[in-house]
Formats: structure tokens, C-alpha cells, sequence
């Protein structure tokens, strides 16, 4: 084998390492890529560092993904009374872990939530739980 040849050989050669390693790298930032979206909604709206709990009346729910909401008209700690958007978890996550139904809440029945208040001051809330006429408690977010 030629001096040339054997060149040519360890350049094939290398070109195939540099392939397989731009090949798994690619793989790589995909994946990450991958998990960050995945997370892309989650709690960042909300101040996670302070819980808190309000009692009133369903007005509605949506049942549809990505989260469901509950709609209720809820007195806050200075006895004002606002409607309220009640983040829920995935359709999925709530009948499968958490007990959910899409009759669990009906309009007019009175509920207790807990949950973190919207970072933006918006009557908004991500309910950790929920107590029902009875004193039946679902997680929010299972």
C-alpha cells in the first residue's frame, strides 16, 4: 500500500469519527432541546412562595387541554368578592392520578381552594387543591 493510499485511509477514517460525534451531538441539543420545551408553562406566572386559600362559588369550568380552569367567584382575606381563574393540571393528569371528572365541579356549588396567586396581581390562581361540597379535597395539579 502507497504512502497515498494510507493517507487516505486514516482521512476516511477520520472523517467517519467527526461524523458519528457531530451525529451525537446533534442527538444531544435535540433532546435538550426536547426537555426545555417540555416544561415551557409550568409555575412561572404564579408566586410559589406563598400560599393561599380562598372560599366561594363555581361559575364554569373548561374542560380542555392543556389545563383545564375553573371559574368561580371567590372572597380573598378582605372579604372582596372577584371571578376567578382557577389553573388546573392536563386533562390526562387530573383523571388519571388525580380523581378528576368533568362533572367533579358544577356551577353553584360552593368550593375552597388553595393555591399560588398570579406574580401580575390578575385574579388568577394555580390550585394546589380544592375542597368540595362534602369535604371531598382533590389536588390541583396531581
Amino acid at each position: 500500500m502507497s504512502r497515498y493510499e494510507r493517507a487516505a485511509r486514516r482521512l476516511s477514517w477520520k472523517r467517519t469519527i467527526e461524523d458519528r460525534l457531530g451525529a451525537i451531538l446533534a442527538l444531544a441539543v435535540f433532546l435538550l432541546g426536547a426537555l426545555l420545551l417540555r416544561a415551557h408553562h409550568g409555575r412561572a406566572p404564579f408566586d410559589t412562595a406563598r400560599t393561599v386559600r380562598m372560599q366561594g362559588t363555581v361559575t364554569g369550568l373548561n374542560w380542555v387541554n392543556p389545563h383545564a380552569i375553573v371559574y368561580a367567584s371567590l372572597r380573598d382575606k378582605n372579604g372582596q368578592t372577584a371571578n376567578w381563574r382557577l389553573d388546573l393540571g392536563s386533562l390526562r393528569t387530573l383523571t388519571r392520578y388525580g380523581g378528576w371528572t368533568e362533572n367533579t365541579v358544577k356551577p353553584g356549588e360552593p368550593i375552597i381552594v388553595q393555591g399560588y396567586l398570579a406574580k401580575d396581581g390578575s385574579p388568577r390562581l394555580s390550585v394546589q387543591r380544592i375542597w368540595l361540597p362534602g369535604g371531598r379535597s382533590l389536588a390541583g395539579r396531581p
